[in-house]
């Protein structure tokens, strides 16, 4: 009996220890593991450090038209789109991190400046761009003219004209505002300072026009009102490269930039 119990407490040692070191060998494991992708993450994410993310790396000499644009398919996200080169594009961010950029000042393929109002979209998740609306900025027209439709009514067929340097805001319903800049309204002559005023919503792809200077009136000068006090009828004139800001309450704020000379004009 003695031998028995002593032989059965051998065996359950034996196997206990056996237990103890397999998990120790696992725990091991997963801790190097743990290590290596640490090492890795940190690796992707070293502070003070840039990574080239897309586009070309070609640059082009002064006076050229840049990278062309890869359109694709409206709407349809693709490995190959990308925009073209441009500068003074407005940008967006939304709340899942997606990033949105429209128009700016590009050259067409014939080495003519022209004002672009294509909308893009770009996933990071998936590093895929998507055209949105607006016009492919890869042809040799001078100006791509907005489309203004009616005061406050979405439509397919309504978009913003062709601009640089343009105001921007994103609301809590997500949103795209977009305001002045130095572009083009519908009947097409560049440089002229706006200051429409344009809903983009996401969930439909349609753009609003929302107030401000209309199809065929540009350069409008502000009407201030009484300081302080909200009416109908004030109105920030036109400009370009204003400041802004969206507070916790939802409420636009802009500020500033150059229209008939430079400004220090503070709006909500």
């Amino acid at each position: 009996m003695t031998i028995k119990w002593l032989f059965s407490s051998r065996l359950r040692f034996a196997s206990t220890c056996r237990r103890m070191a397999l998990s120790l060998r696992l725990a091991t494991t997963f801790l190097l593991m743990g290590v290596a992708l640490s090492a890795a993450v940190q690796a992707q994410t070293a502070p003070n450090e840039w990574v080239w993310m897309g586009g070309s790396s070609t640059v082009p000499p002064p006076g050229n038209s840049g990278q062309p644009g890869v359109y694709g398919t409206l709407g349809i996200p693709a490995a190959g789109n990308i925009p073209g080169s441009r500068s003074l594009a407005s940008t967006w961010t939304d709340s899942s991190g997606n990033l949105w950029v429209f128009g700016g000042n590009s050259v067409d393929p014939n080495g003519v400046g022209t004002l672009l109002n294509d909308l893009w979209k770009f996933n990071p998740a998936t590093n895929q761009w998507t055209w949105i609306s607006g016009g492919e900025g890869n042809d040799t027209s001078y100006y791509y003219a907005g489309v203004y439709g009616t005061m406050g009514v979405p439509a397919a067929g309504n978009t913003p004209g062709g601009r640089e340097n343009a105001a921007t805001w994103i609301d809590k319903s997500g949103n795209l505002w977009l305001f002045g800049g130095l572009g083009t309204q519908s009947w097409g002559y560049l440089n002229n300072p706006l200051s429409d005023l344009w809903e983009f919503n996401p969930s439909t792809s349609l753009w609003t026009w929302m107030g401000g200077s209309g199809p065929v009136t540009f350069s409008l000068p502000a009407v201030y009102g009484t300081l302080g006090t909200p009416a109908d009828a004030n109105f920030p004139g036109a400009r370009q490269g204003a400041t802004t800001w969206a507070d916790s309450s939802g409420n636009f704020w802009l500020f500033g930039g150059a229209g008939g000379g430079y400004l220090n004009d503070l709006w909500k």
